[in-house]
């Protein structure tokens, strides 16, 4: 089972930080955050983990920097402005949201597998984009090996406007490993999570 849950931030860092408890190791991580729009996703993404009974100590980051909680569970977090999200998992599981920008298409030859950008007048559209962006970040999160090349090494299938479903492959070591990607479109932003390993 995979729990997903969304925090519009509407607070300010005080109304985030009130009846939290922060071990040393968070409020490190916090201190460490420089700008205000960072704390406040932080914070956000500790009331989410709250509301879910998880409690301070059970939720830690490995050695790349990932999140993981000490019951076994899987756990991945993401957060954008005033956004921030988590998904909990019996499974590996990746989550990703971004808004909507045109900065993306500026990026995209950075993260497009030519299989993925081949249609031209896709390659200018920013829905399409963050769709594939989103699935290769919440791919890259379930997988859990750092260094991975967005260009040749995760390769979303076709995907038709407001897809809801997709299916994402990461190509790794000669091996290839498919994963479901579930799609959720808000207002200015898109949400992709990836999880459970895909068998035909």
């Amino acid at each position: 089972m995979t729990q997903i849950g969304i925090w519009k931030i509407n607070e300010s860092e005080s109304e985030l930080a009130n009846g939290l408890e922060l071990s040393k190791d968070a409020l490190i991580r916090l201190s460490k955050r420089r700008s205000k729009v960072h704390r406040k996703g932080y914070l956000a993404i500790r009331k989410l983990l709250k509301s879910h009974n998880i409690q301070p100590l059970n939720h830690k980051y490995d050695k790349n920097g990932a999140p993981y909680l000490t019951d076994g569970r899987h756990l991945s977090i993401s957060h954008s402005k005033d956004i921030a999200a988590i998904a909990i998992s019996s499974k590996p599981v990746g989550i990703d949201l971004e808004y909507f920008h045109e900065r993306i298409v500026r990026i995209a030859p950075r993260f497009l597998h030519p299989k993925e950008s081949s249609d031209l007048k896709k390659n200018k559209d920013i829905h399409y984009l963050s769709q594939i962006w989103t699935a290769k970040e919440a791919l890259y999160k379930a997988f859990r090996k750092p260094g991975l090349n967005f260009s040749k090494q995760i390769l979303i299938d076709p995907l038709e406007d407001n897809s809801k479903k997709g299916i994402g492959s990461i190509i790794y070591k000669n091996n290839i490993k498919k994963y479901k990607l579930y799609f959720r479109y808000f207002d200015g932003f898109c949400l992709s999570l990836a999880t459970t390993k895909y068998n035909k």
